[in-house]
C-alpha cells in the first residue's frame, strides 16, 4: 500500500521543521513560538533554532520559567549535535515515520507542560546552503526577539575586504592596486575533484601564494557562528592537499562579534579554524601590520 506520509516527506528537494511552542495557557490557547527544529533529508540533519534572549516572552509573561525553557534549549543543542553525528543509527529508521514522532521520541514526549512542538511543516529546499535557510527561518519567527541598535553597523565580508584594500592603497601611495604585481584579484583555484573556489585576493611571497578570504563572525546568534566555522574550516580541510602541492596558505581575515554574550562561540571558531597548518588568521587590529606586510613581501620579488 502507498504510504503517503513517508513519500511526502521523504521526496527529494524538501525539508520539514516543527515549532517549539510555550503554552503559557492551555485553557485561553495562548501560545508563542520559542524555538523550532529543521530536518534536512538530503543531508541527514538537523538544525536546532531559537532566540538568545527571550525578553519578548518574560515581557508578555513575566512569570515565565526562564531558567527552565534555556536548560531546554541546552538540551536539544546537545541533542542534535548528538544526532547529527551519527545520523545513519537514527533518521532513516525513525524519520521515515514523520517528524513528529522522532520529535515525540527524541526531544520531548506530548504532556500537558508549557513547551510543546507542533504546527509541522514542509517547505521546499530552494538552496543547499543549509546556514541560509535557517537564518531565513529565524528571521521569520524569531525577530520579534531581537533587540538592535540601528546606530550600530555590522561589520560584514564586504567592510572586511574594503578596510584590507584601503590599507594596501597607503602603503602603495600614489600606484593603483590592479598595477601593483604580484597582487591579484578574483583568484581561483580548483582542486581535482569539486568546484573552483574563488579568492577575493592572492598575493605572492616568495615561494608561497597567499589567498585572502574575509570571513565576518560579526552574527546574531552562536548556532550561526559554529556553522560558519565549520563550513570555512571545511572548505580549508578539503583543499589542504591542494594547498600542500601548490604551497598556498589561506589568510582569513576575521570580524568578532559585537556582542560580549557570543565570545565563547567566536573562540570555538577560532579553535576550529586554527586546526588547519595552512589557515593563517588576521584579526582587524592586527590588519593595517597585515597590509605592510603583503606590499613588503611582494616589493621584495
Amino acid at each position: 500500500m502507498f504510504n503517503y506520509v513517508k513519500s511526502h516527506f521523504m521526496i527529494k528537494g524538501t525539508f520539514q521543521y516543527a515549532l517549539l511552542q510555550y503554552h503559557h495557557s492551555q485553557l485561553l490557547g495562548e501560545v508563542l513560538n520559542v524555538g523550532l527544529v529543521a530536518y534536512f533529508p538530503e543531508h541527514k540533519r538537523l538544525e536546532f533554532i531559537f532566540p538568545e534572549k527571550l525578553i519578548r516572552l518574560r515581557y508578555t509573561y513575566p512569570e515565565i520559567p526562564e531558567k527552565t525553557i534555556k536548560s531546554y534549549f541546552r538540551y536539544f543543542q546537545d541533542r542534535v549535535a548528538t544526532l547529527n553525528k551519527s545520523p545513519n543509527l537514527f533518521y532513516d529508521q525513525d524519520l521515515e515515520h514523520g517528524l513528529q514522532q522522532f520529535l515525540e521520541k527524541e526531544f520531548l514526549a506530548p504532556d500537558a507542560s508549557s513547551l510543546q512542538f507542533g504546527n509541522y511543516r514542509n517547505s521546499v529546499l530552494y538552496t543547499q546552503n543549509i546556514q541560509q535557510i535557517c537564518d531565513q527561518l529565524y528571521n521569520l519567527y524569531f525577530s520579534v526577539f531581537k533587540i538592535q541598535d540601528s546606530t550600530i553597523k555590522k561589520i560584514d565580508e564586504t567592510i572586511l575586504l574594503r578596510k584590507y584594500k584601503n590599507h594596501l592603497s597607503k602603503f602603495t601611495k600614489n600606484t593603483s592596486l590592479n598595477e601593483v604585481d604580484n597582487l591579484y584579484f578574483n583568484y581561483s583555484i580548483k582542486p581535482d575533484s569539486g568546484a573552483s573556489v574563488k579568492f577575493d585576493i592572492a598575493w605572492k611571497e616568495d615561494k608561497n601564494t597567499h589567498l585572502v578570504k574575509p570571513v565576518s563572525f560579526d552574527l546574531q546568534r552562536p548556532e550561526s557562528i559554529q556553522r560558519k566555522a565549520w563550513q570555512y574550516s571545511g572548505q580549508f580541510e578539503d583543499l589542504h592537499d591542494l594547498a600542500v602541492h601548490n604551497d598556498y596558505l589561506f589568510d582569513v581575515i576575521l570580524a568578532k562579534p559585537k556582542s560580549t554574550d557570543l565570545v565563547k562561540s567566536y573562540d570555538n571558531a577560532i579553535r576550529l579554524l586554527s586546526k588547519s597548518e595552512r589557515v593563517n588568521l588576521i584579526e582587524l587590529n592586527e590588519l593595517q601590520e597585515y597590509s605592510q606586510l603583503t606590499i613588503d613581501s611582494i616589493l621584495e620579488l
